[in-house]
């Protein structure tokens, strides 16, 4: 009986590990796979040439610049940055962009690999863990 009770509970550990709600697993680089609405996919990307970075601080602001991959691995910086806030409201993450009256985007699935992310209009961007690769060292 003992044993059930410890594996039961190892599985539900488990299962709330993988619906992390860890929001420092934003931070770094994305690269978008697919847009979708209501359901229905509007648009894939099977290659892109930029990818989206995310970085915030303790204090949960930061901001996402758009970066364009090179073939050493490195990242060619664009001019296009946008700073943002990170909360949690009624336990939905919640990213607020600029100052003011701007926009915000809900994270509604976030792990170490993927991104979700829905804005107002109920289009959800779907994004996939970037990792930079130089592909000039043999």
């Amino acid at each position: 009986m003992k044993k059930l009770f410890f594996l039961t509970a190892i599985l539900v550990l488990t299962q709330s590990c993988n619906k992390t709600s860890n929001i420092d697993l934003l931070a770094g680089y994305w690269e978008i796979s697919s847009v979708s609405l209501e359901g229905n996919e509007l648009k894939n990307y099977p290659f892109t040439n930029t990818v989206d970075y995310f970085e915030f601080n303790e204090k949960n602001s930061g901001f996402r610049k758009k970066v364009k991959p090179k073939m050493d691995g490195n990242f060619n910086i664009t001019m296009h940055q946008i700073d943002f806030k990170l909360f949690i409201s009624n336990g939905r993450k919640i990213i607020e962009y600029g100052k003011g009256n701007n926009f915000k985007e809900e994270i509604i699935k976030l792990d170490s690999l993927n991104l979700f992310i829905e804005n107002n209009e109920g289009y959800i961007y779907k994004y996939k863990r970037f990792t930079p690769k130089n592909y000039l060292d043999g």
